[in-house]
C-alpha cells in the first residue's frame, strides 16, 4: 500500500508523517503492538483515507514461529471473513486494519453468558468456514497426504520439550535456578505418556468413519483449523453491538476441535497480563453448566453452518444469510457431552503445551517485562491439579 508520492524527495511523506500519532497498546506479551492514528487528517494525500488508524504489530517469539507462513495465513484467514483486515508486512511486523468500537475481553465480560456464548458461535464459525488455501499453506497446515488433515500439536509439543530441556542456562542466574526447579525431567515422561496415549487411542479407534461430524466420532475428536490461543486479549467485543471478533491467529494450525475449546476454557483464569504476571486465578475456571452450554451453542452454529455449506461457495457469503434455526434435542445435547468429553483431556495437554512455551519464552526473552518461570510453573501446577481429579474419576 503506498500512501505517499516517492518522486517527491521525502517532503511530502515528512510532512505527512508529522501528522500522524503512535501510542502503544497494551495486553500483547508475544508481539509489540502500536496504534497509529490520524490518516485522515493528512491533507497530502491524493484521496481521503477510508480509516484514520491501523495497527503495527511489531514481532516478537523469534524462532517459535515462521513469520512468512504466519502473515500468509493471516492473509488467508482475512479473505476468508474470518480476521480482519490485513494492509501489508514489514521485515519484522506487519500493518493491521484497527477495530473501531472494539475492546479486548475483560475477566468480568466471561461471566456474561451472552458473551460466552458469542464466542462459542465465533469459534464455529473458524472451524467450519476456513480451508486452508492449496499449496504452501495447506502442506504446512494439513500435511500433504491426501484426504488426511494432520495434527502438529504433538510434534510441537515434543520440540518445545526438547528446546526447553536444551537451556543450560537463562537470562539471570536466578531465572536458571528457578528453571531447574520446574523439574523439566519429570514433565518430559508427562508429555511423552500423554502423547503415547492419544497416539494408542487414535490408532484403536480409527475406523475411517467419514460422516463423523465437526465435533468428531464418540471416540476420536475432530481435526480442523484451530485459534489454539483464544484468551482474553485475542477476544475483542464491540462496545455498543456485542460483535466477537477473533484477533492474533499467530498460533493457529490444524489441531482438535476440542483442544481450542479446552484452551479457551483454561485462558478464563488469566495470568498473561503484565499486571496478572503469569499468576492465573483458577478459581474463574469455567463450571460444567457453562462448558456444556458453550459446546451445546457451538453445536449449533456448526449444524447452521454445515447446513448452508451445499447452497454457498463463497466463504465470504456467509456473513450475509439469515441464520438457520436449529433447536436444542437430545441429538444436540448428546453431540455436545461428546465434546465436552474430548474437551476434558485436552485441558490436561493445553496446561502442559502453554507451560512449556512459557520456559522457552523466559529462555529466550527473560522475565523482565513478564515472569514466564512463574507463568510455566502454574501451569504445571494446574495440569497435575486436573491429571489427579480426573485419575479420581
Amino acid at each position: 500500500m503506498e500512501f505517499f508520492d516517492t518522486n517527491s524527495g521525502g517532503t511530502q511523506e515528512s510532512s505527512a508523517m508529522s501528522q500522524l500519532s503512535c501510542t502503544k497498546v497494551t495486553g500483547g506479551i508475544t508481539n509489540a503492538l502500536f496504534r497509529v492514528s490520524g490518516f485522515q487528517s493528512i491533507t497530502s494525500l491524493p484521496t481521503t483515507a477510508d480509516f484514520d488508524s491501523v495497527l503495527v504489530r511489531i514481532f516478537g517469539a523469534e524462532g517459535m514461529i515462521d513469520r512468512d507462513i504466519e502473515t500468509s495465513t493471516y492473509a488467508a484467514l482475512c479473505n476468508a471473513d474470518i480476521a480482519y483486515k490485513y494492509m501489508g508486512r514489514f521485515s519484522n511486523g506487519r500493518i493491521e486494519g484497527w477495530l473501531d468500537g472494539y475492546h479486548p475481553l475483560q475477566n468480568q465480560d466471561l461471566t456474561d453468558e451472552a458473551t460466552s456464548l458469542e464466542i462459542a458461535k465465533e469459534m464455529a464459525r473458524l472451524h467450519c468456514l476456513f480451508d486452508v488455501p492449496e499449496g504452501e499453506l495447506r502442506d504446512h497446515h494439513c500435511g500433504t497426504e491426501l484426504d488426511v488433515i494432520s495434527v502438529g500439536l504433538w510434534d510441537q509439543l515434543s520440540s518445545w520439550m526438547e528446546q526447553a530441556k536444551g537451556y543450560s542456562e537463562f537470562k539471570t542466574a536466578k531465572d536458571t535456578e528457578r528453571a531447574r526447579a520446574l523439574q523439566l525431567d519429570k514433565i518430559e515422561m508427562e508429555v511423552q505418556t500423554i502423547i503415547q496415549s492419544f497416539a494408542a487411542t487414535e490408532e484403536e479407534n480409527d475406523s475411517g468413519d467419514s460422516t463423523a461430524s465437526i465435533c468428531g466420532s464418540s471416540s476420536k475428536p475432530n481435526v480442523v483449523f484451530c485459534h489454539n490461543d483464544l484468551l482474553l486479549g485475542n477476544i475483542m467485543k464491540h462496545k455498543t453491538t456485542g460483535h466477537i471478533q477473533l484477533i492474533d491467529f499467530e498460533y493457529g494450525g490444524s489441531n482438535y476441535a476440542a483442544f481450542d475449546m479446552a484452551n479457551h476454557f483454561n485462558e478464563y483464569a488469566g495470568g498473561t497480563t503484565t499486571k496478572e504476571n503469569g499468576v492465573p486465578d483458577y478459581t474463574r475456571f469455567p463450571n460444567s453448566e457453562r462448558q456444556t452450554k458453550f459446546c451445546v451453542e457451538y453445536v449449533k452454529m456448526t449444524k447452521r453452518l454445515e447446513s448452508m455449506k451445499s447452497d454457498i461457495t463463497d466463504q465470504a457469503d456467509y456473513s450475509g444469510q439469515k441464520e438457520m434455526v436449529i433447536e436444542e434435542d437430545e441429538g444436540i445435547m448428546n453431540e455436545a457431552i461428546q465434546l465436552l468429553s474430548h474437551v476434558q483431556k485436552f485441558i490436561l495437554v493445553n496446561h502442559l503445551y502453554w507451560g512449556l512455551w512459557a520456559v522457552n519464552q523466559a529462555a529466550e526473552e527473560g522475565c523482565e517485562e513478564f515472569d514466564y518461570l512463574t507463568y510455566a510453573s502454574n501451569r504445571f501446577n494446574e495440569y497435575y491439579v486436573k491429571k489427579s481429579e480426573w485419575e479420581e474419576k
